[in-house]
């Protein structure tokens, strides 16, 4: 009995080998270039962590006053209902749709019956609605709430727009599960299942939301679920940042594209001075929707430039990815306080930072994504930030949308 038990580990461990080289020699017979991009992908993965090693050993022979002055997370934030006010945290973890608890709600508003009468299969029946079409959302505050019995999980909204009431959002998993109204929803050109939160907190949105126009008053709150699945651009994401044995993309979530905006302190700062220099009031960071702002870097904009990072230090540290600059919009112009939109910053950036395909496409801060051993791992206001890879910046290589 014994000497049966002993070899157990070692037989289980063998059936997974000769299941997993079975696997590898079929892939390689019927799909040999997923293959290759299986194996490049870990294999740029593995180098990446190395190099994170090999720049930890490195830091050990720095001085406290040099690490100091390195480049340094300075800000974290969330933002738990998409296009509503961001939440600053000291520290986070990731899953696989990005930090944890970003965007994992939207608002959405009903499409137009089609003429043939019915929704086909597939077909989006909601489309997502941001403050691009109502900047009173910025006015909307999220305070998560832990209820004592920890069996709900609480966003509690709030506004000025309407201090004789707020509205609640439970968000515990078990809570997800039980929402039974569920929609297709249109996110940009994609279409994901979501479902329906309840009336309250439709019904508080809409009292905001209608002092922007009356017409909508049919907007609903939606949550993300378990199963949704919606992938980042295939086109923009490295092969480092695939996920797991298969190396599938990553998601992207509710997110507008991509599940991770890096910003940076000096670039901000560039864009304040050419605000002053015209006799502009100075913008803060929340005006761009960053989710990692860092500090010291060595020049404004020099993360158009970074391929990979590295946050942290040790095996628990983070790389992400920076895939492409981000094209800034009228939501840019919404100040993330009242909701007042005016002009700047995009036409300031559009002085300097119009740099895609058409004069009007501006940009500022970098879309990202992890790589793909860091999900789990997290990331700490404080923690020191190394750039492992630089390249040519990436801008969008379509024609930016608008809505």
């Amino acid at each position: 009995m014994t000497s049966s038990n002993s070899t157990a580990p070692f037989d289980n461990f063998s059936t997974i080998a000769v299941w997993t080289a079975i696997v590898i020699v079929l892939l390689n017979i019927f799909h040999p270039k997923r293959i290759q991009l299986i194996l490049k992908s870990h294999r740029e993965s593995r180098e990446l962590r190395k190099l994170c090693a090999q720049i930890d050993e490195d830091s050990g022979n720095t001085t406290s006053k040099e690490d100091d002055d390195n480049p340094r997370v300075s800000g974290i934030f969330i933002h738990p209902i998409k296009s509503m006010r961001a939440v600053s945290i000291s520290e986070t973890k990731f899953d696989k749709h990005g930090l944890l608890s970003d965007r994992r709600l939207m608002l959405v508003r009903p499409l137009p019956t089609p003429l043939h009468g019915s929704f086909a299969k597939g077909e989006a029946t909601h489309r997502f609605f941001t403050q691009r079409q109502a900047p009173s959302l910025a006015t909307i505050e999220i305070k998560p709430v832990l209820s004592q019995d920890r069996t709900k999980i609480l966003l509690k909204l709030s506004s000025p727009k309407n201090n004789n009431d707020h509205a609640y959002i439970d968000t515990h998993p078990n809570t997800i599960k039980k929402y039974s109204v569920r929609y297709s929803a249109g996110v940009w050109s994609d279409i994901v299942e979501v479902a329906d939160v309840g009336d309250d907190a439709a019904e508080y949105v809409a009292s905001i939301v209608c002092k922007d126009d009356p017409s909508f008053k049919d907007v609903r709150v939606v949550t993300i679920l378990e199963s949704t699945r919606r992938k980042v651009s295939e086109q923009y994401c490295p092969d480092a940042a695939r996920v797991g044995f298969f190396a599938d993309l990553p998601e992207g979530g509710l997110t507008d594209g991509f599940p991770i905006l890096v910003a940076t302190e000096a670039s901000l700062e560039l864009l304040n001075q050419k605000l002053k220099q015209k006799d502009k009031e100075s913008l803060p960071m929340s005006r761009f929707r960053p989710n990692i702002v860092i500090s010291n870097t060595s020049k404004a904009f020099d993360e158009d430039n970074w391929k990979a990072i590295k946050i942290g230090r040790g095996k628990d540290a983070v790389i992400v990815h920076l895939v492409k600059g981000c094209p800034r919009c009228k939501q840019s112009c919404t100040d993330q306080l009242t909701g007042e939109r005016g002009e700047e910053p995009v036409e300031t950036l559009s002085e300097f930072r119009a740099l895609g395909k058409s004069e009007e496409d501006v940009y500022f801060a970098q879309n990202a994504v992890l790589n793909g051993d860091s999900y789990n791992k997290g990331i700490h206001v404080g923690d020191p930030v190394a750039i492992l890879t630089r390249g040519e910046a990436v801008w969008d290589m379509e024609d930016v949308q608008a809505e």
